[in-house]
């Protein structure tokens, strides 16, 4: 079973990812989400394997040693105790659009969705609640974990 998170990054250095993250599973509203995102602009809901997030090596990305557990309930700390961010993890993060780009369009995505799903509206103010506070969003894809 695929799981989807919109996450908040709460700080680059070192990379912290949020404890508000918000698990959405792969049904027909949150599919819809996200080509309403994708129309706005194809990075602005950037997503990025969870699994790649780590890495055991500096030439790889994954870990076979860690296991990331998206569920845990704190914020998610890359400090290298115990978790390593990879190099394709920094990579994707380099490529985020900048937090002005992305409010303009998450605001636009807002204004111009057709069909109004209950939980559009909720996703959309929580992404804009927390650009608010200065932070930016990734959507991580977690595979094959069943709970």
């Amino acid at each position: 079973m695929t799981l989807y998170w919109i996450t908040p990054i709460l700080s680059y250095s070192p990379l912290v990812l949020g404890a508000e993250r918000i698990m959405c599973q792969p049904d027909a509203e949150f599919e819809a989400f996200r080509q309403l995102a994708g129309r706005q602009h194809p990075r602005l809901l950037a997503m990025f394997k969870s699994s790649l997030l780590l890495s055991d090596e500096e030439e790889m990305c994954g870990s076979e040693l860690v296991e990331l557990d998206l569920t845990h309930e704190g914020d998610i700390v890359f400090d290298g105790e115990p978790f390593h961010l990879s190099h394709c993890a920094e990579a994707f993060l380099d490529r985020l659009l900048n937090k002005r780009e992305t409010k303009a369009l998450v605001m636009a995505m807002d204004e111009q969705k057709e069909v109004c799903y209950e939980m559009h509206e909720g996703w959309i103010k929580q992404w804009l609640t927390w650009m608010d506070a200065g932070y930016d969003i990734v959507l991580l894809r977690e595979d094959g974990r069943f709970r």
